[in-house]
């Protein structure tokens, strides 16, 4: 193709649905420091002291049964940061969910909150524009306009190599070629951030593919056999379990299922690299106690280590804060080169002086509206969390059931 081809092929790129992906760049690079943005803005969220070793789990049910008699876990989860609360998901008599802050070390209670937080305003927005499966579908496909603008640049930008020295001029509001000065700096040093971002939003879409197609690409649970008892696991006893059957293994989520035929997940880490803690996990019977089945990354196929690997990289929570700020910082960027790309089109036409309309055209006001529209919808809907649903899980500060073994035997399971 002619420079001038890829040069009108990357400003297409970058127009046809800008302020979406202006959007969903933003909203992403605020999601990458949610957690630490509730950390700032209210102390439930903070740890009293760097977890140390082993979560007492135990401890914990006690502090729940304490303050919370008569509700029911449905899922208890542990943070990578160090510095932040643990959280329970609680279900009570009369509420559908309740998040409860507690000391990792200690199984102190810290506060308690509501559905709508600011990483769930950030995840709505980000994940699916508050637009349900359409929206997944077109923040996904957003990822080929990635693709597009990072091959088109290094034919539109000749001899590429030379911006990385090469001093901008002063960037000046009204002056086209200072931005694109800036536009060139910020990209080519920016250009490893940008393409692992499109690589992973590219598996994202590509696993939007074969989850609609209902195409098999990770282990699925084990199947289980209900059984006549009201006899339930409390959370030391699964920890305990888990951590016999799987050595080696921090327990950092513990779910429980809806129903007695369906397994309680444990999940965690053991070291492992660049994988989310559900690469490792234990299966176990929602009444027994019985160990059903074990998963480490090193079981994974390639297909299933990319499914656990994606989210670390696309978020950068894999090696503390410095990196997220990293990740933070590479956000920005990106948010910076969509956003003047945008203005230099409008510089470009504007002493024509068209309509933002005219400028826009079809798909940009279409994606300006939709913008809009996602906010606003976000706003509105962020705090609306999911309805009561059974929970197979012991009561709270109720008689404790017959004690579990230390370690049910893990059955043969057959080869993968």
């Amino acid at each position: 193709m002619h420079p001038k081809q890829w040069l009108r092929l990357h400003t297409w790129a970058g127009m046809v649905l800008g302020s979406l992906l202006l959007l969903v760049c933003l909203s992403g690079t605020l999601a990458t420091l949610s957690f630490e943005i509730e950390y700032l803005l209210d102390k439930k969220h903070r740890a009293l002291a760097p977890r140390q070793g082993q979560t007492d789990f135990a401890a914990l049910q006690r502090s729940l049964e304490q303050q919370y008699p008569g509700s029911q876990v449905k899922s208890v989860y542990l943070h990578p940061a160090d510095y932040l609360a643990g959280e329970v998901w609680l279900t009570t008599t009369d509420e559908p969910f309740r998040y409860i802050y507690f000391d990792a070390n200690t199984g102190q209670l810290l506060g308690e909150g509501g559905w709508g937080r600011v990483r769930r305003f950030l995840r709505n927005l980000h994940m699916n524009l508050s637009l349900g499966n359409g929206g997944k579908w077109l923040v996904t496909g957003l990822s080929l306009l990635l693709l597009i603008s990072l091959v088109s640049s290094f034919s539109v930008y000749q001899k590429w190599w030379r911006q990385f020295l090469r001093k901008p001029r002063s960037l000046k509001l009204w002056q086209r070629g200072s931005w694109s000065d800036w536009h060139k700096l910020v990209g080519v040093w920016g250009w490893w951030f940008s393409a692992l971002i499109m690589l992973t939003g590219l598996w994202y879409l590509a696993e939007k593919v074969l989850q609609t197609a209902t195409v098999a690409h990770y282990p699925t649970a084990p199947a289980v056999i209900a059984l006549e008892t009201d006899q339930r696991p409390g959370l030391g006893a699964i920890a305990s379990i888990a951590r016999q059957a799987l050595p080696g293994l921090d327990v950092t989520t513990i779910q429980y299922p809806a129903r007695g035929d369906q397994a309680i997940r444990v999940y965690g880490q053991r070291g492992d690299l660049l994988v989310r803690d559900r690469a490792s996990r234990v299966y176990l019977h929602p009444a027994s106690g019985e160990v059903l089945q074990v998963q480490t990354a090193a079981d994974l196929s390639l297909l299933s280590r990319i499914v656990d690997t994606a989210d670390p990289l696309h978020f950068g929570n894999f090696a503390g804060l410095g990196v997220k700020l990293l990740w933070a910082l590479g956000g920005l960027a990106l948010s910076f080169m969509v956003a003047a790309g945008l203005w230099m089109s409008w510089l470009r036409v504007r002493r024509k002086r068209p309509t933002v309309r005219r400028w826009l055209g079809t798909s940009g006001s279409f994606a300006l509206i939709l913008s809009l529209l996602a906010i606003v919808l976000t706003c509105l809907t962020f705090q609306q969390g999911p309805e009561k649903a059974p929970l197979y899980s012991p009561v709270l500060a109720t008689s404790p059931p017959a004690a579990m073994p230390s370690l049910m035997p893990r059955p043969e399971q057959p080869e993968a």
